[in-house]
């Protein structure tokens, strides 16, 4: 049962498909008596990961950067909700970026902070057909958290939206997402 929720959204454009299927998943939370908290990403200072194993060495990142809150929040939530729309087979630049610091996680001390944690992902797509357009992110989010011990719970697909706001047209889409906030407490 799940009692602390993140949501990690890696949308880049504002007020987009991403962020209103995000804030209807919100909404249900609320509404069962949950308040996760957020990650926009796009509001946040992320550098990019340089190979340099400082975590894996020292067990701390070598960046001071706004990774430290959102590990912060993730080490004390029970589900991670990450939430980005298909880009070219895969996620955005920006949860990339935050993807690829993850690795911090991955030193023998650090696993601990994460493993066991359970998620949900939530891409919205231009794409029709689901399943053929998404077989490389699904692929991706397996093997990306199944190397960190996270649980993969759920992965949600929105199919059949592009223009900024188009999910508003998809009823279906809508009762979904606030289905899902709804029934976070079950997972």
């Amino acid at each position: 049962m799940a009692e602390s929720v993140l949501i990690v959204n890696g949308a880049t454009r504002i007020n987009g498909n991403t962020d209103i299927l995000v804030g209807k998943i919100i909404d249900g939370a609320k509404n069962a008596g949950l308040n996760p908290k957020l990650v926009e990403l796009k509001n946040k200072n992320i550098s990019n990961c340089i190979g340099c194993y400082t975590c894996l060495k020292e067990s701390k990142c070598f960046f001071d950067d706004d990774m430290i809150e959102i590990r912060n929040n993730m080490n004390n939530t029970e589900l991670i909700i990450f939430a980005s729309p298909l880009y070219w087979s895969g996620v955005t630049g920006l949860m990339k970026t935050f993807h690829d610091r993850l690795f911090f996680y991955y030193h023998l001390q650090n696993k601990d902070l994460i493993a066991g944690k359970k998620a949900i992902i939530i891409t919205p797509m231009n794409q029709r057909e689901v399943s053929s357009e998404s077989e490389l992110l699904v692929e991706y989010y397996k093997r990306l958290l199944n190397c960190l011990g996270v649980k993969i719970i759920d992965m949600l697909f929105f199919n059949d939206v592009m223009e900024k706001g188009s999910v508003l047209n998809k009823p279906k889409h809508l009762e979904q997402a606030y289905s899902i906030g709804t029934n976070l407490k079950n997972n």
